[in-house]
């Protein structure tokens, strides 16, 4: 519990950090964006007042800067699939129009006092937004989803640094999964494990009493599992066979697992193929 607090507390900084990162290069954005506009009105005998342009390119631009973790976030997941190119660029097209939306949707909820005055209503404020800010957009989201392909790319495979005192995985000896804590190693016999959850970047081994954060996807661990012993039942959860004790229908596929200490987890239909090939249900 004490090591799961301080992986919550420093990924509450690394967030924090963010906001704060990203706050600071989105207004330089807006600046540099305002004094760029400012330049061609001017050049073509349009000049604009500084101040308003000023606060409404601020104004497009923090929208933009709330939106990048969630961005970012979204982007890294689709890094770690490994998809081919084609599978990625799609994602990548499809997330821009929602992007999009979430920003104009964003902006007029947030804005609408200042400037709904100039428009008769919300979603003709929106369609205004949106046409005058094409390029905006367009370069914002690039900019955004090539900035998480150089975070991927500048952090080497099987480097990614752990929280103070998060245990990490060491690979599997051939009756237990060994993982480093702090002050050196401990191995967990596979019998004594439970149940492995997903925990956003990290897993959770339930062994009994103890649960350990480790900084593993459930996909690297279910390589390291006897795969006769456990089993992926949920794109969040690997469970160990002998511990499930009954299997509720939930319909359409789905399941409730029962587990021999009254934990209950979510068998998807996604995986109850897999599921059934092992403990026939």
């Amino acid at each position: 519990m004490i090591q799961a607090d301080r992986v919550t507390t420093s990924n509450d900084i690394g967030r924090r950090r963010l906001w704060a990162v990203s706050g600071a290069v989105w207004l330089c954005v807006a600046l540099i964006s305002m004094v760029q506009g400012q330049v061609f009105a001017a050049y073509a005998g349009r000049a604009q007042a500084w101040w308003p342009a000023f606060h409404y390119t601020v104004a497009i631009f923090s929208v933009w800067a709330l939106l990048t973790p969630a961005v970012l976030h979204a982007a890294r997941r689709v890094e770690e699939r490994r998809l081919g190119r084609g599978a990625a660029l799609s994602l990548w097209l499809a997330g821009y129009p929602l992007t999009v939306m979430a920003h104009l949707t964003l902006f007029v909820l947030l804005f609408w006092p200042i400037y709904g005055g100039q428009s008769p209503s919300l979603l003709a404020m929106a369609k205004a937004v949106f046409l005058a800010n094409l390029d905006k957009s367009a370069f914002a989201y690039i900019a955004l989803i090539a900035l998480a392909r150089l975070r991927r790319q500048w952090t080497p495979p099987g480097e990614v640094p752990a929280p103070p005192l998060l245990a990490t995985t060491a690979p599997a000896g051939e009756d237990g999964l060994w993982v480093r804590v702090a002050g050196g190693q401990q191995r967990v016999p596979f019998q004594d494990i439970d149940w492995i959850a997903a925990a956003g970047d990290y897993a959770e081994i339930h062994a009994g009493e103890r649960t350990l954060l480790i900084d593993r996807s459930l996909a690297s661990l279910t390589d390291e599992l006897p795969a006769a012993a456990f089993v992926r039942v949920h794109r969040g959860a690997i469970v160990r066979l002998d511990r499930v004790r009954e299997v509720r229908s939930l319909g359409r596929g789905d399941a409730s697992l029962i587990l021999h200490n009254g934990e209950t987890l979510r068998l998807s239909r996604r995986y109850r193929e897999g599921f059934k090939a092992l403990l026939p249900v």
